[in-house]
């Protein structure tokens, strides 16, 4: 599950700076906090008044920015926690998690909470608390609960084909009649407008709403369970999108725009429909030539629902000298004012539920129709909770290249990765396949 986090890690990135306006008490040397993120910082200045509540409330304190590069994220971090130069205060994206979580340096804010009625952990989405609680530890406090079961359609395109927008309730057959008749060629025969892409390749929802798994038990996995009939069937499915069917871009497409970036297709026309997170809004707000909605995921052959969750929480390092201060940034920033700016700007979901329900993210500004969203968190499904997730996501994701380009079926490739992942990363015998039982 190769999940990209493009806005989701712009914004972080303009959170962390929250407090990077420089918190300096006038007659004493400030206190430093640093905390630890990956993104970029175009919204600083939107968030420049969020800042100040922060500062107001902590005279005398500093901020300090450590801005980590994603893909170093996790072990640099490692590195730091051993050295004892870690930060205070880190931003943990939901696939990081079994990473710290295995490792014990987070700590336990459950304390913190208990003691301070200003945090009321039942105002968040049930499932994101729960997630973020590993062994009756609170390793996080939520920020944002993101499903990943959007699909952006342009309506111009829709207009055109006489085709009638999708409904929420349709399915997979559904889509792809859908698909098929928005996909257009150029005389020549050659496909100049398709009927959909995703972000990137999203493989797991087609896994989830076919009722398939990742594996055997999210929470305590023992084994790889994508040689599945169900989770092949859904593999295939997406593979058929692209060499059956041809209503989707394969990577050959894809290469040969020179990094354009997927989401860029949707915007200029290219393609009818894309899949992705509701982080698309406020750049697809800027869209002049067409108008656009948004509507769910569709569901699978057996009116199965279910998608890839993407989400994010901050928690303290263990070791941190200023505990108490930082688990105050940690409140301030996945609290009420913090959470109704996010959902002010459409890019991420709240995860504060009465923020995500309220006029604050459903504001009547495009996509008008993503009242799903907040009832779309109980279809949504984490990675699985092991350290080595990431990795051996990430290898199943190479095998599956050869179903994108046509050389393998769907049930070729996941039979052998489930071996190979079986084999190396879950306690069994060498080649054991998901469908044996553990020794």
């Amino acid at each position: 599950m190769l999940r990209k986090t493009g806005s989701l890690l712009a914004l972080w990135g303009m959170m962390v700076l929250l407090g990077g306006a420089g918190c300096r008490g006038p007659e004493s040397k400030p206190i430093v906090l640093r905390w630890a993120t990956w993104g970029d910082v175009s919204g600083t200045n939107i968030l420049q008044a969020a800042v100040d509540g922060f500062k107001k409330a902590h005279p005398g304190v500093e901020v300090q920015l450590d801005r980590i590069p994603f893909g170093e994220y996790i072990s640099k971090l490692l590195v730091q926690y051993s050295a004892g130069m870690a930060p205070d205060v880190v931003a943990v994206n939901c696939d990081m998690l079994p990473a710290f979580a295995s490792k014990g340096i987070l700590a336990d804010l459950k304390p913190y909470v208990d003691k301070d009625p200003s945090v009321q952990l039942t105002d968040y989405f049930p499932e994101a608390v729960e997630h973020y609680t590993v062994h009756g530890v609170l390793t996080a406090i939520p920020s944002d609960i993101s499903p990943i079961c959007v699909i952006y359609y342009n309506k111009k395109k829709f207009d055109e084909a006489g085709v009638p927008y999708p409904k929420n309730d349709w399915d997979q057959d559904q889509f792809l009649k859908t698909a098929r008749e928005l996909t257009k060629k150029d005389p020549k025969g050659k496909i100049s407008q398709f009927g959909f892409v995703d972000e990137w390749p999203i493989w797991d929802a087609w896994v989830y709403t076919f009722n398939g798994q990742m594996v055997d038990n999210e929470q305590k996995p023992s084994r790889c369970t994508l040689d599945s009939p169900e989770a092949i069937a859904g593999v295939q499915f997406r593979a058929d999108l692209i060499n059956r069917y041809k209503v989707m871009p394969g990577p050959a497409y894809i290469t040969a725009m020179g990094g354009l970036g997927n989401s860029q297709l949707f915007i200029n026309g290219t393609v009818a429909m894309y899949h992705s997170g509701i982080w698309q809004s406020p750049a697809f707000r800027q869209i002049r030539d067409f108008d656009w909605d948004v509507v769910e995921f569709p569901k699978g052959p057996q009116g199965h629902r279910g998608f890839p969750m993407d989400a994010a929480g901050y928690g303290v390092l263990k070791g941190s000298p200023h505990p108490e201060l930082a688990y105050e940034l940690v409140k301030y920033l996945t609290g009420e004012t913090a959470e109704k700016y996010i959902g002010a700007t459409g890019l991420i979901q709240p995860a504060i539920l009465k923020v995500a329900q309220s006029k604050v993210f459903l504001d009547g500004q495009k996509p008008l129709s993503k009242g799903f969203l907040p009832g779309s968190v109980k279809y949504g499904h984490y990675r699985s909770f092991d350290p080595d997730v990431m990795e051996w996501t990430n290898l199943v994701g190479s095998e599956l290249d050869r179903v994108w380009n046509g050389t393998e079926t769907a049930a070729q490739a996941l039979k052998k990765a489930v071996r190979e992942v079986n084999g190396k990363f879950f306690s069994r015998s060498e080649g054991a396949g998901s469908n044996q039982k553990v020794p």
